[in-house]
């Protein structure tokens, strides 16, 4: 009895190893796939960083602008209030009284 089991356990070992060169390379490609998924994730986390640097610009840029516009705005209106007033008095002094008939 103790031959057979010998015998058994002796092909298990053989299946073993014939299957030891498959699991060997599953687990070579699972390597390499691992390193490309850590290439892949350290070049999109410097597109993240560079995005987020360029967003950061970008907001600097429209509070910029926005800052811009609320001036020429009040520039705008106080201009408008002084051509306004300016018009009025000419208006005024440009009037004329007809003399009595």
């Amino acid at each position: 009895m103790t031959s057979v089991m010998v015998g058994a356990e002796w092909a298990q070992v053989i299946r073993w190893m014939e299957e030891g060169h498959t699991v060997f390379e599953s687990a070579q490609r699972l390597l390499h796939e691992c390193d490309q998924l850590q290439e892949a994730t350290e070049a999109a986390q410097m597109e993240c960083a560079r995005l987020q640097s360029e967003c950061e610009q970008l907001r600097a840029e429209v509070s910029r602008l926005t800052a811009e516009g609320e001036r020429a705005h009040k520039e705008r209106a106080e201009t408008a209030q002084w051509f306004t007033t300016m018009l009025n008095q000419a208006a005024s002094r440009l009037r004329f009284e007809h003399p009595p008939s």
